[in-house]
């Protein structure tokens, strides 16, 4: 069956954009999730002697009331209308999820015109709304995620203490939660940031709604909806290898090079740099899987990919500064925060926010700390002495749209 839309990505922000005021990027971001989970193992990049498939982790990051969950359900609501992905959601367990994903399921599929083929699909949606919840369950769930990203082909076999052994083939797994930058950075360890959870996750950040809509309307695009729950089935029919049109190998070749970590960033950069590529290449082929069925990323595809990747790195450091083995760290991270939200702020107005977090005197240790790492630089207006950040806040990115 034919699509009815030109651009699976464009419509779907058409239909929910104007009645949302969560974040563009967080709707953008859901919706290229459920996108990576609708193609499954069905399509690949192949590099040689294994295959790269398009399967996203994706957790949105921002404050309480922001939109985290206003961005998800929509997505999710598209996605339960296809039927187009196996979907674990909310409060389940990494040993949940492992009993599922060994067990698998049924999955129909054409071989030949006329035969239906009946199998079983070891692939699912992972649906955390708060990332931290399903984290913190088991000392375990950080390093089987990690494995789990790699989509490596055969059988792979999971222990646990409780209920023993899972032998689980090809599996496929893609992730889409949200949380707090706070309970984020309590929830993963140091370890789990140098040692490969991170960089497999796309944190989108976003520090306001994207704007206020007091009096929302009922959208009238219901035949909107109904042609994006028809295109995404035919989206799931995508069978094959992708391959990259001339015009994009150059392109390809920059991000990979620049993949490479610089021996001064933070952990967290580092651990991001290095599988940047494989997250551009990932999000490629969802951009050309919403554009047409050729199979073909173009330049276009890439840049966007390329684009909407790059606005994740940009944050990777701020949302895992609050990460340390100081004492302090997470207090000095608040003050920073408020130095950066505020643009300017006295020692006093600091005190006065964070008088719960640090002393008069953990503040004074703050400061001095900030200042000679050349974090904040310190300066006179008239009798006041004032703090500011010598890097302007990081920019509030704006949603993909192709």
């Amino acid at each position: 069956m034919p699509r009815r839309l030109a651009n699976w990505l464009s419509d779907y922000l058409k239909w929910i954009a104007p009645t949302s005021e969560a974040p563009l990027d967080y709707h953008t971001w859901s919706a290229l999730s459920i996108i990576s989970a609708t193609l499954r193992r069905h399509v690949y990049i192949s590099r040689g002697t294994w295959k790269l498939y398009p399967n996203l982790f994706v957790v949105l990051v921002g404050r309480p009331g922001i939109g985290k969950g206003s961005a998800i359900n929509p997505a999710l609501s598209v996605l339960r209308d296809a039927g187009t992905t196996n979907l674990l959601s909310d409060r389940v367990t990494i040993e949940f999820v492992l009993e599922k994903l060994s067990k698998g399921w049924p999955h129909f599929g054409v071989s030949i015109p006329g035969k239906i083929n009946v199998g079983i699909d070891h692939s699912c949606l992972i649906l955390s709304r708060e990332l931290s919840v399903f984290v913190s369950a088991s000392q375990f769930t950080l390093p089987i995620l990690t494995d789990l990203w790699d989509a490596n082909e055969g059988d792979w076999i999971y222990g646990t203490r409780g209920k023993g052994e899972f032998k689980i083939s090809d599996p496929c797994v893609c992730m889409l939660g949200g949380s707090t930058q706070e309970w984020l950075i309590s929830s993963i360890p140091p370890s789990a940031i140098g040692g490969g959870f991170t960089r497999r996750v796309n944190f989108v950040v976003a520090y306001d709604r994207e704007k206020l809509i007091p009096w929302p309307v009922v959208s009238n695009h219901s035949n909107l909806r109904t042609d994006l729950v028809s295109d995404l089935k035919e989206i799931g029919k995508l069978v094959g290898e992708f391959r990259f049109h001339p015009n994009t190998k150059p392109l390809f070749e920059e991000v990979y090079k620049d993949s490479i970590p610089l021996l001064y960033d933070d952990m967290a950069t580092t651990s991001f740099k290095t599988s940047k590529w494989a997250q551009v290449s990932k999000l490629a082929m969802c951009f050309s899987a919403v554009r047409g069925d050729d199979l073909i990323i173009s330049a276009a595809d890439f840049r966007l990919a390329r684009d909407a990747v790059e606005s994740v790195a940009i944050n990777v450091p701020k949302v895992f500064r609050g990460v340390g083995e100081s004492e302090l760290v997470k207090a000095t991270t608040k003050v920073l925060d408020f130095i950066e939200t505020k643009g300017y702020a006295s020692r006093n107005e600091i005190l006065k926010a964070h008088w719960r977090d640090l002393t008069s005197d953990d503040l004074d240790r703050v400061l001095a700390t900030l200042k000679e790492a050349y974090i904040i630089r310190e300066y006179q207006q008239g009798r006041q002495t004032l703090y500011q950040a010598v890097e302007k806040p990081l920019p509030k990115t704006k949603g993909v749209i192709p």
